[in-house]
């Protein structure tokens, strides 16, 4: 009797296991919204198409209070974060650039002298590559684990935002270049020497050149988005070609300007027209690189970078903002449609999040009469060294102040025979007394204390021994760094900008969609990092080597 319990339980078990292996997705959709907060979702609801995010948060799970857990929340850092499944204190992308010590130079998150770029039509001797991520991502768990059979393919209008979520080991990423072409899609020589001949085909159709034949003006009558201050305002920054930042935008015109600065195809990245673009491009992808057509499930990451150019821009109080996302509702739409046909409804599996939010603009919140104030960096700089001077004697103690962190000559002080720690807290208690900074913590406690909640662990979390600072800043909500010595007044801030623990900074969607996905929401605090782990249980695969999110439970229930 035994015997027959434990052969049924067997035959059930791995009856368990065939049947979970054919319910695999056939892809993985990662979809990353560049700044786009949580709220987003909500405050243009009413006018999304049915088929777009309201299909998604109808027919998928909502993650409400998904909240970014470190401090710098930034492009290169919050795609890195999202597919490694860990924080910038392990992966190592701390920011989209940083300070390097051993060259004495500020280094790009993805720049790779040793790598060219691939398919550009002129010379461009910039480099890239993923070498500076320093843990695997759950694309390349996915590439081990099918013994490299699977297919990962990621694209964005931003070199970081696909080539951070491809890893290491991605068949292809895939970014806009308007640099050294009439704005085509490059890779680099890291994974190619030469395009496939689907991308050459998709340059030579030209699309980057056909969508700038028409002009933008609004999805809907202008006057009724309400949801938006108003079109004229004192907000946004005015666009080249331009003398005001208001509907329409006649890119004819436009162009002609953006091409006496060597930028005509740039214009793409501040229309509505780069998400369509790239919708274009992912979905030939998507067929040519023939995902999700046989057993081995593949993955294609598509970051949308235009939300995040235009709110730096116009700000995401604009009308512009407003209507770029209503846009990016009927690009995703036709996304779903395309995914529905070619690989099948039910086959894939969809993720979609951002890398970050956004601080209201401040001269938007100081005449609306809320808490802001700029932080003038330079005069920080300044203020810190004399500081220095007065109490070590005169030198240069300071190698970099970038607004966000101080890096101290290192050299220099174990010359003077000084004490490290000893320096970092005297330049910390001197940065804390400046009227806007509400922390300053040092890399010496920052590397032996724990902490277990607030801001400081959110800066633990983003701080890498290697490559961060010595004293580390946080600035009072609504406060924003300026490192422009023409900024005087509050009323000169135009556009959003980004970068701290703050709610308007850290909250963000997390929808999931599709294969194996329940209906549900829930308000239960989860962070970016729990997507990875959670994908490489939907996978059975392992999670990637720098884990430290935990599955999302309610999408296993």
């Amino acid at each position: 009797m035994i015997r027959i319990i434990a052969i049924t339980a067997l035959l059930f078990f791995n009856g368990y296991l065939l049947r979970s292996q054919s319910d695999k997705p056939k892809l993985v959709v990662g979809i990353v919204v560049d700044q786009m907060r949580f709220d987003h979702l909500y405050k243009y609801q009413e006018r999304f198409s049915n088929g777009g995010f309201k299909r998604i948060m109808q027919e998928g799970f909502n993650y409400k209070n998904t909240q970014y857990n470190y401090i710098p929340t930034v492009t290169a850092a919050g795609h890195a974060s999202i597919y490694t499944g860990t924080t910038p204190a392990t992966h190592g992308i701390i920011g989209n650039t940083w300070y390097q010590r051993s060259s004495k130079q500020i280094i790009t998150n993805i720049g790779d002298s040793n790598e060219l770029i691939v398919g550009t039509t002129t010379v461009n001797s910039y480099g890239a590559s993923p070498r500076n991520l320093l843990t695997t991502t759950i694309t390349d768990q996915l590439r081990m684990g099918t013994n490299f059979r699977a297919k990962v393919i990621s694209v964005s209008l931003k070199d970081r935002g696909a080539i951070l979520p491809g890893g290491n080991a991605a068949n292809a990423a895939y970014w806009h270049d308007w640099k050294s072409s009439p704005g085509y899609f490059v890779s680099s020589s890291y994974y190619m020497d030469e395009l496939p001949n689907w991308v050459t085909k998709f340059n030579q159709s030209e699309k980057s050149d056909s969508y700038l034949t028409n002009s933008w003006s609004t999805l809907y009558p202008i006057e009724s988005y309400t949801m938006s201050a108003p079109d004229d305002n004192n907000y946004e920054r005015a666009i080249a070609g331009k003398t005001s930042a208001t509907f329409p935008y006649d890119y004819k015109s436009m162009r002609e300007r953006y091409k006496t600065i060597g930028a005509e195809f740039q214009l793409v990245w501040v229309t509505p027209v780069g998400n369509s673009l790239l919708t274009d491009f992912a979905i030939e992808a998507i067929k040519n690189e023939g995902l999700g057509t046989d057993d081995v499930t593949d993955f294609i990451n598509i970051s949308y970078s235009v939300p995040d150019v235009i709110g730096h821009t116009f700000g995401p109080q604009s009308v512009e903002f407003e209507d770029v996302i209503l846009r990016l509702d009927r690009d995703i739409e036709n996304l779903l449609k395309s995914l529905d046909a070619t690989v099948g409804t039910g086959n894939y599996l969809l993720f979609l999040t951002s890398d970050h939010g956004s601080v209201p603009v401040a001269s938007y919140l100081a005449d609306n009469k809320l808490p802001t104030g700029i932080a003038n960096i330079i005069k920080y700089d300044a203020a810190l060294l004399s500081h220095l001077n007065t109490k070590y004697g005169t030198n240069q103690w300071i190698e970099h102040f970038d607004g966000e962190s101080v890096y101290l000559n290192h050299d220099l002080i174990k010359q003077k025979k000084l004490s490290l720690r000893a320096v970092q807290q005297e330049a910390a208690d001197f940065l804390i007394t400046l009227e806007e900074v509400t922390r300053a913590v040092t890399a010496s406690d920052l590397q032996s204390r724990s902490y277990g909640y607030g801001i400081n662990q959110k800066l633990q979390k983003g701080y890498h021994s290697k490559r961060s600072g010595d004293v580390l800043l946080v600035l009072k909500p609504g406060f924003i760094p300026s490192l422009d010595q023409k900024i005087t007044t509050i009323q000169q801030i135009k556009g959003t900008t980004h970068g701290t623990g703050y709610a308007y900074d850290s909250h963000v969607p997390m929808l999931w969609f599709g294969n194996s996905i329940p209906k549900g929401e829930t308000v239960r605090k989860v962070s970016v990092t729990d997507i990875a782990p959670s994908l490489a249980q939907f996978l059975d695969i392992q999670s990637p080597s720098g884990t430290t999110g935990e599955p999302l439970i309610e999408l296993f229930e």
